[in-house]
């Protein structure tokens, strides 16, 4: 008989290494491998017939488990309430059968051992036998994450660069998922060599039907074999004519989004005016009141800051309560230059000022990575954005949305908030 083939996720429980224990000692009819990451799933999917992963570690998102079930792999979770996060993280992730960590190796194996292998089974799928714990009754999806709106006032100050690089360095500890709102110059579809076939044109349309979007609508990777770009899920804009996004279907959209992920970051286009009867920019506005923090980059320049104070004044009028971190990107290295602008947005932006003010440094290392198609590593400016990430962090804790924030000026070059900034360091 052909043997079965299993892949463990990569993870620290003890129940991991006492499986592959037990299959060196005991083990007939089974070849067992470790996967370190979704990269070494999508090269071993095709032959996997049993995925094994738990709520300790969180290496593979939604889209990498639905993938390993369209090539006919059974997915496993197993859970332990003590340490990992527990039976609703497994279900939300979309595995077929949920089992306790406690269950022993030999059970474990006994229940494999009951699957036929791909190339014995007449559909080409798994058939699993009677389940030993039964899965939990679908639940109401509740709000688990929180919403980053990262817009701009001024192009080429950065904006895609720095939200791309928040969310990496966010993705170390967190389920993240970036969102690319940007209808008139959408790049992430190439920046990240993602596939265009979904998108967020595809996913708004199934929220407005009243359908899930997840994990379908994800931004997945090209059916060339490129490897994409970043350890985080995106749902990129298509490319071509823009599109006008309707308002409530792109709520539900980042409603079914915030029940799944930990931290959702979204990347919007302009605000312009308050709310009015029929605006072709309603949803970005609305993505802007409803979000957890909001950070607003401009050109490192008067008319950059000029466009900062002007852009805070309509937020405030359009109703946005949440802590706003101004950003200066692309600034050269003069300390009169940025205590210029930092004295020009303070001094109009009333009772009502940036949660911070902030300055991410010209360096040469982002334009490398960006035609490397690489993520940025090692350099004055990622040091910047972690620090930018610590700062908003903070300033959106729950008792802190709604008041009001004092200005705080952050050069960020290596300053700042360094106690904060040290939990995002690699």
């Amino acid at each position: 008989m052909t043997g079965l083939s299993i892949g463990l996720g990569a993870t620290k429980a003890p129940w991991s290494a006492a499986f592959r224990s037990y299959v060196r000692d005991h083990g007939q009819g089974m070849a067992v491998q470790v996967i370190m990451d979704r990269v070494e799933l999508e090269r071993a999917a095709t032959r996997l017939d049993v995925l094994v992963v738990d709520d300790l570690m969180r290496t593979f998102s939604i889209l990498d488990i639905a993938r390993a079930q369209d090539h006919g792999a059974r997915v496993v979770g197993l859970f332990d309430p003590g340490a990992g996060m527990g039976r609703p993280y497994l279900e939300r992730l979309g595995v077929d059968q949920v089992l306790p960590a406690t269950i022993s190796p030999a059970e474990l194996a006994a229940y494999f051992l009951q699957m036929k292998p791909r190339q014995a089974a007449t559909t080409g799928a798994l058939v699993g036998p009677a389940l030993p714990v039964t899965a939990a009754p679908g639940r109401p999806a509740e709000r688990r994450g929180r919403l980053n709106a990262w817009t701009k006032v001024s192009g080429g100050s950065g904006l895609t660069e720095a939200v791309v690089a928040a969310a990496e360095q966010m993705s170390r500890r967190a389920r993240v998922l970036l969102i690319e709102a940007e209808e008139l110059s959408p790049i992430l579809v190439s920046r990240l060599l993602r596939s265009p076939e979904t998108g967020l044109p595809w996913a708004v349309s199934r929220a407005g039907q009243g359908l899930p979007a997840l994990p379908d609508g994800l931004s997945g990777a090209r059916g060339d074999g490129t490897a994409p770009v970043g350890h985080f899920d995106v749902i990129c804009t298509s490319p071509g004519a823009p599109q006008a996004l309707n308002s409530a279907h792109l709520s539900r959209l980042v409603a079914e989004t915030l029940s799944v992920y930990d931290e959702v970051f979204i990347e919007t286009g302009w605000l312009v005016t308050a709310p009015s009867g029929r605006e072709r920019f309603a949803a970005v506005r609305d993505v802007l009141v409803g979000a957890d923090r909001v950070v607003v980059m401009a050109s490192a320049d008067p008319e950059g800051a000029a466009r900062l104070v002007e852009w805070r004044a309509a937020a405030e009028a359009a109703g946005v309560s949440a802590p706003c971190a101004g950003v200066f990107g692309r600034a050269r290295e003069s300390r009169y230059e940025k205590d210029y602008l930092a004295r020009l947005v303070g001094a109009n932006t009333g009772r009502r000022p940036f949660s911070s003010l902030s300055f991410l440094p010209e360096d040469q290392t982002v334009a490398r990575a960006r035609w490397n198609a690489e993520m940025v590593w090692r350099c004055p400016w990622l040091k910047a954005v972690k620090e930018l990430v610590a700062v908003s962090s903070l300033a959106s804790a729950p008792a802190a949305r709604g008041q009001s924030h004092g200005h705080e000026y952050l050069a960020l070059r290596g300053h700042g908030a360094p106690a904060a900034a040290e939990a995002f360091a690699p």
